[in-house]
């Protein structure tokens, strides 16, 4: 079959089933299947197409049709303009976490040769970016899923990036005043907010990097509590929050010893980023 016709007879299947986009999520799974770059389905639409690859791509359109999140199904995500792989295993990198990135980068600038910490790095998307875009910043990153670190490790190894990984929960295995900065992405979804959530998230996102317990902030309760431990003095914690979760964040993480303690927002005006400084 020619790539144009899979294309359309792909696209005619999310028109169907209510898509919103469903032209853009066609020529994601077609680029996925034939291992190609969206611009070469405009530049050879006449081109044929092998029918191992048609296939596939009519197997990954029909994951797609029952709810499976395209960044599983193409197994790629963008997060601050490079493509990230993506399984189950990993939360998909989220345009809200890219305002965490970018306040990071800004704070490591702020510091000669900083240590970094990104806890609970899942894909890996803030580890290996921080990495790449703060010279010399030593970036270290852990998770407690071990298959977690290993779609990080793959990332890291593609962008070229040097991020020392760890499998540990929280902070415990590291050392007392080892690192300048800690910033996370923790799970911040209430129990109630989870129940919420398109099945598109629930069904396939791993729950254990979404639920922050039963109000959502007991991982921030946890990573506060004993961030100080591992931060060196004036050394910085950056946590991304959910909606809402300001007043809270800002009274848990003062109550755990850090002062001057300001908020990012993201592009749709949310507090989403909330950073500290270490008893300085």
């Amino acid at each position: 079959m020619e790539l144009k016709k899979l294309y359309l007879k792909g696209r005619k299947s999310f028109e169907e089933s209510g898509f919103e986009c469903p032209g853009i999520e066609a020529k994601a799974i077609l680029a996925r299947s034939l291992d190609a770059d969206p611009v070469e389905l405009y530049a050879h639409p006449e081109r044929r197409v092998d029918p191992g690859r048609g296939e596939a791509f009519e197997r990954l359109v029909g994951r797609r049709l029952r709810g499976e999140p395209l960044a599983y199904v193409t197994g790629r995500r963008e997060f601050c303009s490079r493509p990230f792989v993506v399984t189950p295993d990993v939360l998909i990198p989220r345009p809200e976490t890219e305002t965490l990135a970018e306040l990071a980068i800004e704070t490591a600038g702020l510091m000669k040769n900083p240590r970094v910490l990104d806890l609970g790095t899942g894909s890996g998307c803030l580890a290996v970016t921080l990495f790449l875009e703060s010279h010399g910043c030593e970036v270290f990153a852990s998770d407690i899923s071990a298959s977690a670190l290993g779609v990080a490790a793959e990332n890291a190894r593609t962008h070229g990036a040097s991020v020392g990984f760890v499998n540990s929960d929280i902070l415990c295995c590291f050392a007392e005043s080892s690192f300048d900065m800690i910033v996370s992405n923790p799970p911040y979804v209430s129990a109630a907010q989870y129940e919420e959530l398109p099945g598109e998230i629930r069904h396939y996102e791993p729950a254990v990097a979404l639920l922050g317990g039963e109000d959502g902030l007991a991982c921030i309760r946890k990573i506060a509590s004993a961030a100080g431990g591992v931060l060196r003095e004036g050394g910085f914690l950056l946590l991304e929050i959910g909606a809402g979760q300001a007043e809270s964040a800002e009274r848990i993480i003062s109550g755990s010893g850090f002062s001057d303690i300001d908020f990012k927002t993201d592009i749709a005006g949310i507090e989403r980023v909330v950073r500290a400084t270490w008893k300085k």
